[in-house]
């Protein structure tokens, strides 16, 4: 029976293509849980599928083994029905607007750390109780709260989760029937998040965090709070400085990028303030590079149109004109460079490409593109292509 739960598990963990992996350095075993409280006695942390590294090149070999079933159409929202994202919890720090100086900043940080396990949590599946990913709680400006996941964990709108929550002295709330709500996109380019609507009496003992309103800055150093499959305990990894930061992606350096460790995706990025200005979505180890998206951004996008009850839609650019629109659930593949008589020039998979990436500009995808060039854009919903869009290079 452990057998073909752990079979299961493994079905389940596989969507985790970025591989959630963490770099060892500053890895410490900060907050453990009292696992006594649990109601089912025989969860355990089991370790994640052993994927292999990303190539220099991120080939998209392989990639018909990473389809999934189709999620439904859903239509777009207009961008003012997107609700703003409310401060954390009534105790949370309102430092100053401007002018944070060290000490503040590091004040900010330390404070919420102090009380960061009742702002974490625990995605497992429902069938083997299995931990699959991390996450966190938010509160909407309705006053609705939410536990963050990422889409690669949880998938389409509509499947069911557990959640395991903690109190202030570690004692774990399980939710074993929780709806995903909101979903993003596929890929490291794409905004891979989830929102998970929490039962009102949530309200009790969780914290809230705090979104940061701006995306982080170059030269930015954040941490990550999560739970590794490898520990029974919440860990934080720090040391990530950011190297660039534009549309939905995040890209972090780090000295020591480890294939050791998964179940950190979905995890809170904290900014020096103790905000979430990002959300952890995986890494490339031959770089040394951490990725997350945009905390702002994207829960803006999936809590406003869940909240406004339509989906949302992000959109493509090349040089200033929409080349494609997506919806909720959609994201690119394979990206194609055709010259006016058809021959492949170039070919990117943009849910492994790991170089700056803003879908607002797209044309940095390639080197050198002419007028009367055509681009073929692969659209997946979850992972399966389910159509090619075509755009003629003005």
């Amino acid at each position: 029976m452990r057998i073909v739960s752990l079979f299961l598990c493994l079905l389940l963990a596989a969507p985790s293509v970025f591989a959630q992996k963490v770099p060892v350095k500053g890895f410490l075993r900060a907050l453990t849980r009292k696992t006594e409280a649990v109601s089912v006695s025989n969860l355990r942390y089991a370790r994640g599928v052993k994927l292999p590294a990303l190539s220099a090149a991120y080939s998209p070999a392989g990639r018909a083994a990473e389809l999934r079933r189709l999620m439904r159409e859903q239509q777009p929202v207009p961008p003012s029905r997107k609700p703003d994202l409310a401060p954390a919890a009534p105790q949370a720090l309102r430092g100053p607007a401007l002018a944070w100086n060290g000490a503040e900043a590091a004040s900010a940080l330390k404070e919420t750390e102090r009380h960061i396990r009742s702002s974490l949590v625990v995605v497992r599946g429902r069938a083997t109780g299995e931990a699959l990913g991390s996450g966190f709680v938010v509160r909407s400006s309705s006053g609705k709260l939410y536990a963050v996941a990422s889409y690669h964990i949880v998938g389409r709108v509509g499947n069911m989760f557990s959640l395991e929550l903690y109190r202030a002295d570690g004692t774990p709330v399980r939710y074993d029937t929780v709806l995903v709500s909101a979903v993003g996109a596929f890929g490291l380019n794409a905004p891979d998040a989830a929102v998970l609507e929490l039962p009102s009496s949530a309200a009790e003992y969780v914290r809230p965090l705090k979104v940061a309103k701006e995306m982080p800055q170059p030269g930015d150093e954040l941490v990550v709070w999560g739970s590794p499959y490898t520990e029974t305990a919440f860990a934080r990894v720090d040391e990530l400085k950011v190297k660039q930061a534009e549309g939905f992606k995040i890209v972090m350096e780090s000295k020591d990028v480890s294939d050791d460790f998964n179940g950190f995706c979905g995890s809170p990025l904290l900014n020096a303030k103790g905000e979430v200005a990002g959300i952890y979505s995986g890494h490339a180890p031959a770089d040394e590079f951490v990725f997350g998206v945009s905390a702002r951004r994207t829960l803006d996008w999936l809590i406003g149109g869940y909240e406004g009850g339509m989906s949302p839609y992000y959109g493509y650019q090349f040089r200033g004109r929409t080349a494609v629109r997506l919806q909720g659930g959609e994201s690119v593949g394979d990206v194609r460079l055709f010259d006016s008589s058809g021959r492949l020039l170039q070919k990117v998979y943009l849910p492994r490409y790991a170089g700056p990436f803003d879908p607002a500009h797209t044309e940095r995808l390639f080197t050198d593109v002419r007028r009367g060039d055509v681009l073929e854009f692969d659209i997946l919903v979850h992972r399966a292509v389910s159509r090619t869009e075509r755009f003629e290079v003005p």
